[in-house]
């Protein structure tokens, strides 16, 4: 027993120092990360264009695809690309109107005069049931806005100027997708395309789900991806060498923390398995 509080409290050490101090780290380039900054900042809109964003995680997975959703919605909103946002999962409805308030908040603050508001820079479509049956009409719909109907609040997407005139699915030039849970990307991937449209999608996954999503981005369904927290870290350095005003201390040192946790974490099983030798040997020579 008195063992385990010990690991306990050096997990606790591990992960509180970073974080009451401030101490960061520089994080590990991602390639996958730099390859989905590239293709955001490649995208292109006319008025009337939009990407979509779907928010597909809950309370359960929120540490690593918060920061997620949080870079990748800095990016579009500094390019000025008008974001939908969807949710297939209950449990993100939350994660909808909090997160791209608080980057707004944020991009306000570091740009005095500048704004962000709902209905120009983000509409929130709210949870959509139905999975896969609601994407197929979805993306057969003439009307983007029109098919989605109302916002959360209840006002009629289509009375926002900036998503009044979205048309069909192929106004919409880049899907993003961030989620914790499994089986849910594999419904985006199959169903939000048509025989003469295929999205620009990226992706945000746990660290659990990547040798899964690396299928999808071997095979180029996928253009880009956040491997967990370290994907987003790295995607907020590459905005950071893009936009040297962003601050993205917080996320870096969160993510030192957890790389903090992870060495003591190795550490304690390289210090089990040495203890277990010294046993095994003790026990064999007598």
């Amino acid at each position: 027993m008195q063992g385990r509080r010990l690991i306990y409290l050096a997990m606790i050490v591990a992960v509180a120092v970073p974080m009451l101090l401030g101490w960061s780290l520089q994080p590990q380039r991602l390639v996958t990360a730099e390859r989905m900054y590239d293709v955001v900042e490649g995208v292109q809109v006319e008025p009337g264009e939009v990407a979509v964003v779907w928010f597909d995680f809950g309370p359960g997975t929120m540490a690593e695809n918060e920061p997620q959703a949080q870079v990748l919605l800095e990016h579009l909103f500094r390019r000025r690309i008008p974001v939908v946002l969807l949710s297939q999962y209950q449990q993100a409805e939350a994660a909808l109107q909090s997160i791209p308030r608080d980057v707004a908040t944020r991009l306000e603050r570091e740009m005095p005069g500048q704004r962000w508001s709902y209905g120009e820079a983000w509409v929130n479509g709210g949870f959509r049931p139905g999975g896969s049956i609601f994407i197929q009409a979805l993306v057969n719909a003439p009307d983007v806005s029109k098919f989605l109907g109302r916002e959360v609040g209840g006002m009629p997407i289509a009375q926002y100027p900036a998503f009044a005139k979205i048309g069909g699915v192929e106004r919409v030039k880049l899907v993003g997708h961030i989620t914790g849970l499994t089986g849910v990307f594999d419904t985006i991937i199959q169903f939000f395309q048509k025989a003469d449209y295929r999205p620009t999608l990226v992706h945000g996954c746990t660290s659990i789900t990547i040798p899964e999503a690396y299928i999808f981005l071997d095979s180029g369904q996928l253009k880009g991806l956040l491997e967990g927290i370290a994907g987003a870290a790295w995607y907020s350095e590459v905005l950071k060498q893009h936009f040297p005003q962003s601050n993205n201390t917080k996320l870096l040192v969160v993510n030192t923390a957890l790389s903090s946790a992870h060495l003591v974490l190795i550490g304690l099983i390289v210090l089990g398995n040495l203890i277990a030798l010294k046993d095994w040997l003790r026990r064999r020579h007598g």
